[in-house]
């Protein structure tokens, strides 16, 4: 070659590699630029926030998120100091907290109690996110296990653990640092998902999180890792972020960041987490991922030497914005927004607003100005958790194309020149325009001097795919690793089910079959949505629904696929399988095309019918049909995921079991089930075979005489056989046992598995030679041997010797003992094998598991799914991808897994001391620290307080939250055991210690030195203001000797004792005074035994006992017995304990005996096994003092709280007035808006009646029965608030119909009232942006004698002659030194008493002035006014009067209203008219509980009093005195309430309220003189009455707050004792309709007993008229609700009077609930179909029962048949009939 060839060579191979390098190059660049797609992001915020959508909504809704110091963390209730210098303080006492940071679900993650405490709060919040994050992404997150995603985490903080340096707690010691450490952090989360990708913790200060996200970025741009998880988390343990910035003055003195305002004044600490899953956006687009967001580019810097290590600076931050530019080749103009640092400080806002003008403010147009933003303005300064919620709040911007408002920026800041650039704050709102790409800038600066910025893009268009509607089921799949959490889990996904788009549900399901399985599973198959909501509301409430499989999964499950002989077959088997199913029709084709070379029929067309095929008759077509049914099915199963571990078959099962275990071709198989099923035919008549209702072991004692003549053919169980052989034989035994023995004749004509097959022999080795077995995986365990066996021996002879000999089907179950928990999935078209294999494995004690396949006329796709969800819940491994219906990939947003938490602090239970300064740490939860002393002795402290022990506040005493006895003798037991003396000789309290209701008290216990016998004196003090006082003292002892075994609680309870009930025991101790809560509700039950008391006690199931020696709610428990077997009487407390020895500790469950005598009694307590637990040789009780006037009466007052609720549909909403009420509302929202043209008082007769027409309307009409009337109030409407006490007794007599909403006028967030509605709120006020709900709440009110100047003039009582203004004069004067009364009432001095009560003021010294006055006439009262005394002028008023004229809504008149609206509401407004311009110390108004909870029956009087309460408010808020009392009942005969029946009165404690005795009220009434709050509620609650409502569902929400929430029933098995209305229609539909209507005609018995008080319902009777049983509208009303909570219908409010006896209402009930009666053809079908059920499930039974049912058949069958003439031959068909024919008979011709 020459050298111009070479040469010419060379520059062409220079040039290709020119080309090559040139593309490697420009691929390397596109890759180091390549965008990264955000897929998945979870976070929690302050505010409640817990995703990002309620982030996007806390934002768009301007909602301000900042709240007080957390109460639980242990900060001191001191460190509030508004002095910026005072050492150790905070200036500020508000931040953005996530207040239940300490929660978290342990055992989700794998983590021990001791490891999850040890483990700092950051850590576990970043690793629920991350699960959470990759939930949302569509990713199981088991799937990326051994993967290469990486883990980039920002955090900044390790308090948790740097809290105990020098002094680590001993329950977390050797693990609380490594468990805590930033380092750890990330690399935690490695670890518990398995990735193995690169793994960084971030501290950066501030700017962690956005630092993490910029490294996830590089690293998936160089191939480090195919995915990341990116974000930061910040919590503060220690107050010490506060402390040290409020010594810089850096920090905002409210608490809120003023993000570039003229008003900042500093940053505002807040806490969070959030974490996003990143993922190439090549690799998102190939994954099919839904991406939220692109990150185009990012950058990180330095500020470098500046002007101060911590100061920002802007040279800095302006090069990071242009290198992030760089980074994603975009100019500065192609950037929209940017979520800026923003923290609200003087120095740090205006420099990053001038570096921001400087690059994306320059060269931008007028029009197209950068907006800025921040979210700290919201939240706070979420710390190194703050970029990530920039970014968060920015992809839920770009999505909506939203930019929400910046809070708190009064006008920007004038530190900026904003005139220098195109950059605006978002003081408003503003919408990005359409059409164009939108991009974002997101900034972090770090303390540390190191700064990011992120470029965000919307995410790409993408083509949304459209859910066309195919009507397949709905199938969600559920799963978690705990029962609770599966049942939240479902309630979760009930509320997204009940409102999601219809196309969402497939989809979701979709979405749902792609998450990781856990052990607690269900599977929700479903027809539509309604059948949807309604399994997974019942799962979430732990009860049963026919749509829903629910169960647990052992560890190690095993499937074994279960094949049947002959007898599960019927006519059209699979059919809709073969036609709707690939895998089952494809392998269907496989075995009719190995069958029909045997056969020489097609296996389809007898299954089919078709015509010319052979009928499914006969064991020659029977065996080789169900052989391909089988072995289809279990190519089925296979496609879906369940593999078989091991197989088994029964008789030719075996052939099946051998072909699906691969151990024989299926064209062996086909062979051997063909030719052996067809040999079988040449043995008709020779034989037969029995079922034995007996063991095989006792049966072949009874086969002697037939010896070689009857065998066991098969070993069906343990309690039961089958045998075979001749037919006279088999006709001996039957004729000599059938008397003691239940045997049935099985419907075959030959006998096989008996020598009988002999004959056969030589004809079956010779067709079936050549067979070849094959080694397989699956274990197969063989019918023939009885055990598993190598597949290699299923030759020929094998299958001649599987017919000839018996089958052992129990021994080849029972041959599954062993490793692992098998799960038998019988492989059949109806399962004939379940009850035999359930009783096997009882019977050797395997825990297995049993499911079914098809069911006889069922075998449908349906079906199947059906049998898949219950193998699934029972173990095996779905995949349900492959089962649910295929659709589009479409992304859906489910909510993600309910998590199961519980609260782990470490220094809740213990803390660590001082060790320098010579200070031990104290493991008992009520104590912090021990010092010892020089003498000897020791000095233990602590503080108590709800933060320390919130199970205190369940001990109220007379009216004060009272540190119990109990707890004084466990502070002296535990400072004994201190100092080594284990007993108590003896402790006296000497003074109560009352715990303030916030806050917290410091407590000492003092022990001494030891005297010469080692006794030790010890005191227990605490401070109030400055002072120390000493509440108990006593002395600690070594124990004496004592027996460790009580005798008395070895049996137990002991026999000879007498139950003492326990029924409203802890309600009369609230009468008493004692305001147990639940935590010392303990105990259970008592007995007497002469002098002796006996009770159970066991701890409430929320209280933890760790570090107690006994817990003072246990102990105190042991005490009760005392007063609960007493007699009324005044409180009587503990006082003094002698001999108090503590024997064992952490007891939760005691066995008490108390011996008592006098004030003094001995107690002894046993755990369950009988030894010692405790024993006080002496307890001495005294009587408390009176209730003192300093404590306070205890009342309620109404809390408006925010509720927890999710969003609901905002779409089904219609406005009376602006839209016509089309068929929409049927199922929607009506809203209604009242408020009056005229003035008070005739506006109340405007808005009331209004509010009344439209009442009626709704209830009556039946169009409006599944919509709510929203009535909408404005607030300060005076008027409108009779409104809201009409509708509230409205929605008593018709639940579910009403919603009362305040809000102004504007109001828009119909979504929130929405899910209100949806979790049960009726009752709604807008406020600050959102809703709130009312909750009565226990009140301590201000003593009354705070009161002035009320005594100091004439104090005029309305209705002052009736009952309660009697009371009321005579305590006026009596306790309040009033010595001037005008009463005025109608009849004046004509009333009676009222002369006698003027003569027994008089007598006190008052002077008495009685007025006869209608008060609703204005004059009139003005005149009456006129009478007082001009030197004793007006300076209080109380307004008694009112009268009752109660009726339903539906018979209420204007008339009735305005008799109860007059002298209530009309008086109650002339009384404030006529008296703004009097000095008044008092105005109280008589209101009534009837309007605050709205009374059924009682509309009227509800308006006209909830009016006095909105009076007493608004005089309240222009600084006037005003209060107005609700009360309750009075027992008194008071005028309003002495007309009451024993019925009225037991109505009103089934609702929970009990009666006041007068002396109750009037103490109420002190207590109301002196209230702060313009509303109090005053009434005696019937606890028994409330929480059975609150058992019932029957609770109003207003009244949530006063019982603890009923704990579910634990499922017993059995029928529920009060079904829903669904269950009952189940249960009558299984029943006669004689039973049926006995079961709805006790039902309606009992309930018109509970109504009636009657105290049996066998006093009612069926037959006599309500009116005359003494129902009235109120009481009709009762029974109606009742009726409609049982039955689950809408019954009209008219019930009783349509149907007046219990006779005739049961009959309508029944009508409305009983299914139509059947056909006859119907009612024979079902009876056949029950009937084939239950002969399936009893196996062994079953042949002698079938027997006695073809004799029944064929009777019957005679007598219908028509005469000789017609019948077709019917009936002679029958007489040579086998069982299988007649029933097959039966179905073909029925």
């Amino acid at each position: 070659m020459s050298t111009e060839d070479r040469l010419r060579d060379y520059l062409k191979r220079a040039m290709v590699e020119l080309e090559d390098t040139r593309e490697h190059l420009a691929e390397l660049e596109e890759r180091r630029h390549e965008p990264i797609a955000i897929v998945g992001m979870a976070c929690r915020y302050p505010g409640g926030v817990t995703s990002p959508e309620e982030l996007w909504d806390l934002v768009a809704g301007g909602v301000d998120a900042i709240g007080e110091f957390p109460a639980d963390r242990g900060w001191a209730t001191d460190l509030y100091d508004q002095d910026p210098d005072a050492v150790g303080k905070s200036y500020t006492r508000h931040g953005g907290f996530l207040y239940d940071a300490a929660d978290f679900d342990a055992a989700f993650f794998g983590m021990s109690p001791r490891s999850a405490l040890a483990t700092d709060p950051q850590h576990r919040l970043v690793l629920e996110s991350s699960w959470e994050a990759f939930e949302r992404a569509g990713i199981d997150p088991d799937t990326l296990r051994g993967s290469s995603t990486g883990v980039y985490v920002g955090n900044m903080y390790e308090h948790y653990a740097n809290r105990f340096l020098g002094v680590v707690p001993g329950s977390v010691e050797g693990t609380l640092f490594t468990s805590s450490a930033s380092s750890v952090l990330s690399g935690r989360v490695s670890y518990t998902f398995g990735l193995e990708g690169p793994s960084i913790s971030v501290d950066t200060a501030c700017s962690s999180s956005l630092v993490a996200l910029h490294l996830a970025v590089q690293a998936l741009r160089r191939g480090e890792c195919t995915m990341a998880l990116a974000g930061g988390v910040t919590v503060m343990v220690s107050p010490e972020p506060f402390i040290e910035f409020s010594r810089q003055r850096a920090i905002s003195a409210d608490g809120r960041c003023k993000s570039f305002s003229s008003t900042a004044d500093g940053a505002a600490w807040a806490e969070g987490v959030g974490m996003l899953v990143l993922e190439r956006l090549s690799d998102a687009r190939r994954n099919a991922r839904k991406i939220l967001a692109v990150v185009r580019g990012s950058a990180v810097n330095q500020d470098g030497a500046s002007n101060g290590m911590t100061a920002p600076n802007g040279p800095a931050q302006e090069r990071v914005v242009l290198q992030a530019l760089a980074d994603a080749r975009l100019d500065t103009r192609d950037v929209d927004v940017v979520e800026a640092h923003g923290t609200g400080t003087r120095l740090g806002d205006p420099i990053e607003a001038q570096a921001l003008l400087a690059t994306y403010g320059r060269r931008r147009s007028a029009d197209r100005p950068l907006w800025l933003g921040s979210v700290k303005s919201n939240i706070g300064h979420t710390q190194a958790a703050a970029g990530v919620a920039g970014v968060i709040k920015m992809i839920k911007a770009l999505e909506h194309r939203t930019l929400p408002v910046t809070l708190h920026v009064a006008e920007p800041t004038p530190h900026v020149d904003w005139s220098s650039g195109g950059v605006r704050v978002l003081t408003e709102t503003v919408r990005l325009p359409v059409g164009r790409t939108v991009r974002a800038g997101v900034s972090s600066f770090g303390i540390s001097g190191t700064n990011a910025h992120v470029i965000l893009e919307e995410a790409p268009e993408t083509e949304t795919a459209t859910e066309e509607a195919t009507g397949d089921r709905l199938v969600w799949v559920l799963s978690a690793k705990s029962a609770a959490s599966l049942r939240g889990q479902a309630a979760r996904l009930s509320a997204f089910a009940g409102t999601a788009p219809e196309a969402d549900l497939p989809a979701a399901g979709r979405v749902l079959a792609r998450r990781s399985g856990f052990a607690h599973r269900a599977v929700v198959i479903a027809a539509d949505r309604a059948e949807l909501v309604a399994g997974l509301t019942a799962l979430a409430e732990g009860a049963q629904h026919p749509a829903v499989a629910t169960g647990v999964a052992p560890a190690d499950v095993r499937p074994v696929f279960v094949f049947p002989g002959q007898g599960s077959q019927w006519a059209g088997m699979a059919v809709d399988l073969l036609d709707s199913n690939e895998a089952f029709r494809a392998q269907m084709q496989r075995c009719e095309k190995a069958l029909r070379p045997y056969t020489g029929w097609s296996v389809t067309g007898v299954l089919r019918a078709d015509e010319g095929a052979p009928e499914l008759d006969g064991s020659h077509v029977i065996q080789p049909v169900l052989f391909a049914v089988m072995v289809s099915l279990a190519a089925l199963w296979r496609s879906l995921g369940v593999e078989p571990a091991a197989v088994v078959g029964h008789s030719q099962g075996e052939i099946t079991a051998a072909c699906v275990a691969g151990a024989l071709s299926l064209e062996d198989a086909a062979k051997i089930v063909a030719l052996r099923s067809a040999a079988l035919v040449k043995l008709s008549g020779t034989g037969g075979m029995l079922a034995v209702s007996l063991p095989a072991d006792q049966v072949r004692e009874l086969l002697e005489p037939w010896r070689d003549r009857i065998w066991i053919a098969v070993r069906s169980s343990p309690a039961s056989c089958v045998l075979a052989g001749d037919v006279d034989a088999l006709d001996g035994f039957t004729a000599a046992h059938a008397d003691s023995v239940q045997i049935r004749r099985i419907a075959v004509d030959y006998a096989s598995h008996t020598p009988h097959i002999e004959a056969l022999r030589a004809e079956l080795l010779t067709a079936l030679d050549g067979v070849a077995p094959r080694p397989t995986d699956i274990v197969f365990s063989s019918a023939h041997r009885g055990e598993f066996i190598d597949t290699a021996e299923l030759t020929t002879a094998y299958w001649y010797e599987s017919l000839r000999n018996p089958v052992l089907i129990e021994p080849a179950v029972t041959a599954f003992a062993g490793p692992g928990t098998p799960l038998f999935i019988e492989v059949s078209p109806h399962p004939v094998l379940g009850h035999d294999l359930r009783e096997i494995c009882e019977s050797a004690g395997i825990a297995a598991g049993v499911a079914a396949t098809l069911r006889r006329d069922a075998g449908d796709w349906q079906r199947f799914l059906t049998a898949l969800a219950g193998a699934y819940v029972l173990g095996a491994e779905v995949d349900w991808t492959a089962a649910v219906d295929p659709g589009p990939d479409r992304h859906v947003d489910l909510p993600t897994y309910a998590f199961e938490r519980r609260r782990y602090w470490l220094g809740d239970a213990e803390r660590a001391g001082i060790a320098p300064a010579g200070i031990d740490g104290s493991g008992h939860p009520l104590l912090t620290a021990v010092v010892p002393m020089a003498d000897g002795g020791f000095v233990l402290a602590g503080e108590l307080g709800a933060a320390t022990a919130p199970w205190l506040a369940d001990h109220a005493v007379d009216g004060g939250v009272l540190l119990p006895g109990a707890a004084f003798v466990e502070l002296a037991l535990e400072s004994g055991a201190l100092a080594g003396c284990d007993h108590v000789e003896e402790l006296v309290i000497e003074a109560p210690l009352f715990l303030p209701e916030s806050g917290a008290v410091p407590i000492q216990v003092l022990v001494g030195s030891p005297d010469a016998d080692g006794r030790r004196h010890t005191g227990v003090f605490a401070r109030a203001g400055g002072t120390w006082t000493r509440h108990a003292s006593g002395v600690v002892a070594d124990a004496p000797a004592a027996a460790d075994l009580c005798a008395w609680a070895t049996a137990w309870p002991p026999a000879d004792a007498t139950p003492l009930p326990l029924d409203g025991g802890y309600a009369r101790l609230a009468e008493l005074g004692y305001e147990y809560g639940p935590a010392f509700q303990g105990v259970r039950a008592m007995w007497t035994r002469g002098a002796e008391l006996l009770a159970e006690i066991a701890v409430d199931d929320t209280l933890d006992v760790t570090g107690f020696g006994i817990h003072p709610a246990v102990l105190d428990a042991a005490f009760q017995p005392m007063v609960l077997a007493a007699g009324p009487g005044g409180l009587r407390l503990p006082f003094a304990f002698r001999g108090v020895s503590l024997r064992a500790s952490g007891a939760t469950l005691l066995r008490v005996r108390l011996v008592p005598s006098g004030d003094d009694a001995t107690v002894e307590a046993a755990d369950a096994s009988g030894r010692s637990v405790f024993s006080i040789d002496n307890l001495r009780v005294r009587t408390a003092p009176a209730r003192t006037p300093a404590r306070g009466a205890v009342v309620h007052g109404v809390d408006w709280v925010k509720p927890a609720i999710a969003a609901g549909d905002e779409s089904g909403f219609v406005f009376l007035g602006a839209d016509p009420l089309g068929p929409d509302v049927l199922k929607g929202f009506v809203v209604t808006t009242i408020s009056a043209e005229s003035d008070l008082p005739a506006a109340l007769r405007e808005v009331s009646g209004r509010a009344l027409d439209l009442v009626r309307m709704w209830a009556d009409d039946e169009r409006f029965a599944d919509s709510r009337l929203v009535f909408v109030i404005r607030p300060g409407d005076l008027a409108g608030a009779a409104v809201r006490g009409l509708v509230r007794a409205a929605m008593s007599e018709h639940p579910g119909r009403f919603v009362l909403l305040e809000a102004e006028e504007g109001f828009a967030d119909w979504a929130a009232v929405s899910g209100a509605v949806a979790a049960g709120e009726i009752e709604l006020v807008a406020s600050g942006g959102t809703l709130l709900v009312p909750r009565l709440a226990r009140r301590t009110a201000a003593p009354a004698s705070e009161l002035t100047g009320l005594a100091d003039g004439t104090v005029l009582v309305t209705g002052g002659t009736g009952g309660l203004g009697r009371l009321v004069a005579r305590r006026l004067v009596e306790r309040h030194g009033v010595r001037d009364l005008l009463l005025v009432s109608r009849r004046g001095l004509d009333a009676p008493g009222a002369g006698e009560l003027v003569c027994h003021l008089g007598a006190l010294g008052a002077r008495v002035t009685v007025a006869a006055c209608d008060v609703a006439d204005r004059d009139a009262l003005a005149a009456a006014l006129a009478l007082i005394a001009a030197d004793r002028p007006l300076t209080g008023v109380v307004h008694t009067a009112g009268v009752l004229d109660d009726a339903t809504v539906e018979g209420l008149t204007p008339a009735r209203m305005d008799a109860v609206l007059a002298p209530k509401a009309d008086a109650a407004w002339h009384l404030h008219e006529l008296t703004l311009d009097l000095p008044l110390a008092a105005f109280v108004l008589f209101s009534s509980l009837a309007g605050t909870l709205g009374n059924a029956g009682q509309s009227n009087y509800a308006a006209a009093n909830v009016f006095l309460d909105a009076l007493a408010a608004h005089r309240s808020a222009v600084g006037l005195p005003g209060v107005s009392v609700a009360w309750g009942l009075w027992d008194a005969d008071s005028g309003m309430t002495g007309a009451l029946t024993p019925g009225d009165v037991a109505r009103m404690a089934r609702s929970g309220v009990a009666p006041l005795t007068a002396e109750a009220g009037l103490d109420l009434f002190d207590a109301a003189l002196g209230s702060a709050e313009p509303l109090v509620v005053a009434t005696s609650w019937d606890t028994g009455g409330l929480r059975a409502r609150a058992e019932l569902g029957d609770l109003p929400p207003m009244l949530r707050g006063l019982v603890r929430p009923p704990r579910r029933q634990a499922a017993s098995g059995g029928p529920a004792l009060t079904p829903s209305g669904g269950d009952l229609r189940g249960r009558l539909a299984g029943t006669t309709e004689a039973e049926a209507r006995r079961l709805l005609t006790d039902g309606v018995r009992a309930h018109v007993a509970a109504v009636l008080a009657h105290g049996s319902a066998t006093g009612v009777d069926v037959d006599r008229a309500f009116n005359e049983l003494g129902f009235d509208s109120l009481t009709a009303v009762e029974l109606r609700n009742r009726l409609n909570a049982e039955t689950g219908l809408r019954l009209p409010a008219t019930l009783v009077f349509d149907h007046p006896t219990v006779t005739a209402l049961s009959d309508y009930l029944f009508k409305n609930l009983a299914p139509a009666a059947p056909s006859p053809e119907e009612t024979l079908r079902g009876a056949l179909e029950r009937v084939e059920a239950e002969l399936g499930a009893l196996n062994g039974e079953a042949d002698a029962v079938r027997s006695k049912l073809v004799a029944i058949l064929q009777a019957g069958l005679t007598r219908l048949a028509p005469g000789p003439s017609g019948g077709g031959g019917v009936v002679e068909k029958i007489g040579a009939a086998s069982d299988e024919e007649i029933f097959a008979l039966i179905d073909n011709e029925l």
